[in-house]
């Protein structure tokens, strides 16, 4: 039963405009002429030699309205594939160990909404989920000897699955409930919002990408890394606030990776490059417009990474706290005989580090769209 009721709010939600939710101006216009189509076919009731006439007005005034009784036979489509792709993800990250089960759970959730407002936000967000899971493992035994509780799938629960998606698939949400489907960049009607919202949604998880590629790999390099708030001060490997150049290239990478794979999907992008008239048959944009849409969201991306890398860095210096166990060798999470504070306060998690360091970085995104999108006219 819940599942159900599940599957029916995410319908709603992926349902288009058309058929789901609508702005409230949509609304209002919409009331005004059913409201004066039904006063219309009152008044003829009165009027038996007008019926014809007006029954054709009125017939026009309703198949005008962007209202179908036909099914939207993608959106259930759509609703039902990522619930299944949802549900297999989950269970096979739980049946691995990337995931506990509180993080599962979550990881279904956030992955069926997101495949609910397209397939596009869908696939980013498992696309930063598998990536993630795969540089887990790299180096895994060294991993389990310079951080405490590492394990080799990189078990995730909810905390850390929420503050890595909750927020992005929020603007999806709102997006698809404001703005209607998905779509290139300065398509739509609703002004920047469409824009403002996409970008910070990619932002996000390059955010997202940026900062584990780099505490994945960079944790990795041979040389040990610099505390960023002092460049000169080496630090142990793990410990928060620090940086090599092999953190810093893994974050850039991470973020352009991310913008990459969603200016790829974008409708109808992949479609332009296609022979013969297929791209006008299968409602293609212009292969001028898809390769400015992948080179925007890979910049995007490429800021989000790197620049959210460092924010997090940042953070992670000043406000969060880092303790390393001297007999263990490794960076522990709490205090103990053995455990020394080597840098931050003991004021935010690092799931809440990472919550401030997205949201900003998506925040950043949203309100410079104007001057990013500059490039593409």
């Amino acid at each position: 039963m819940a599942l159900f009721k599940l599957a029916a709010s995410i319908f709603l939600l992926a349902s288009s405009p058309a058929y789901g939710f609508t702005s409230p101006t949509t609304l209002i216009a919409r009331s005004k002429q059913i409201s004066n189509s039904n006063n219309l076919s009152h008044h003829n009731s009165f009027f038996p030699s007008k019926i014809a006439i007006s029954t054709t007005t009125t017939s026009s005034s309703l198949s005008a309205l962007p209202i179908s009784s036909t099914i939207p036979t993608l959106d259930i489509s759509r609703t039902i594939i990522g619930l299944l792709l949802a549900q297999k993800i989950s269970n096979s990250g739980y049946k691995k160990q990337s995931l506990s089960k509180s993080g599962a759970i979550s990881a279904f959730l956030v992955a069926s909404f997101s495949l609910a407002t397209s397939f596009r936000n869908g696939l980013t967000l498992l696309a930063f989920y598998w990536t993630s899971s795969k540089l887990t493992r790299v180096g895994s035994k060294i991993k389990g000897k310079l951080e405490e509780g590492h394990t080799e799938g990189g078990e995730r629960g909810a905390s850390q699955v929420f503050a890595c998606s909750l927020i992005a698939v929020l603007c999806a949400c709102v997006r698809r409930i404001l703005v209607g489907n998905d779509g290139p960049l300065l398509s739509t009607s609703v002004g920047l919002l469409g824009d403002q919202l996409t970008l910070a949604y990619v932002a996000f998880f390059a955010c997202c990408a940026g900062d584990t590629w780099a505490s994945e790999l960079g944790v990795l390099s041979k040389s040990l890394p610099r505390l960023i708030i002092k460049p000169w001060k080496q630090v142990p490997p793990g410990t928060n606030g620090g940086i090599s150049f092999v953190g810093l290239a893994a974050s850039a990478a991470g973020g352009t990776f991310m913008g990459l794979i969603h200016g790829l999907l974008v409708p109808g992008g992949i479609a332009s490059m296609l022979p013969f008239n297929l791209p006008s048959m299968l409602g293609a944009i212009s292969s001028a417009a898809f390769k400015k849409e992948v080179l925007i969201l890979s910049l995007v991306g490429f800021i989000g990474g790197f620049g959210g890398s460092l924010l997090d860095s940042v953070l992670g210096a000043t406000i969060q706290v880092t303790y390393y166990d001297d007999v263990e060798e490794k960076i522990v999470k709490r205090s103990g005989p053995n455990a020394k504070r080597v840098g931050g306060l003991a004021f935010l998690s690092n799931e809440m580090v990472n919550v401030v360091s997205t949201a900003l970085s998506a925040l950043i995104a949203a309100l410079t769209a104007r001057s990013l999108l500059s490039i593409m006219i």
